[in-house]
């Protein structure tokens, strides 16, 4: 009979282990991303800034010489350290996977825009299309980053 008494003590006994198990692991801040960074934040807006300036600047010169890729090849070189600067600071920030990601595209795009400029002059057309593009991929990147500030 005392066999039959510890038994279910040893079954609460585990329940109640567990229980406290569960309590202290959903307790615990799970960290899966890395924390706001407001040197990113002004970064990338500074970038988003300077590369509407740009689409604005082609748009005002479409169809004429001062359109050509030459005209403009220092804005591309400027903003190959920027995108560099920022590809550095969010790869050192830990747990920013998806940030850096984000980064590698944004790279990709800016190494496409300068090769499609470099063909030919844009239209007005592609110009519209190209910073709507962008303007995706900084509010993509600025969202992710604002979103972490509210962790």
């Amino acid at each position: 009979m005392e066999q039959a008494n510890r038994s279910p003590m040893i079954i609460i006994s585990y329940l109640v282990a567990i229980f406290i198990i569960f309590v202290n692991l959903t307790g615990c801040a799970v960290s899966l991303i890395s924390s706001y960074d407001e040197q990113t934040d002004k970064a990338v807006t500074a970038l988003q800034k300077k590369t509407e300036e740009h689409f604005v600047l082609l748009d005002s010169v479409a169809g004429l010489p001062e359109c050509k890729y030459e005209k403009h090849k220092e804005f591309y070189n400027k903003t190959k350290v920027d995108v560099s600067g920022i590809k550095v600071r969010v790869a050192a920030i830990p747990d920013n996977k998806i940030t850096i990601d984000q980064t590698e595209l944004l790279s990709r795009s800016f190494n496409d825009l300068e090769s499609l400029h470099k063909i030919s002059c844009l239209s007005k057309d592609q110009i519209k299309i190209l910073s709507i593009q962008f303007n995706t991929s900084f509010t993509s990147i600025l969202k992710l980053e604002l979103a972490k500030r509210r962790n």
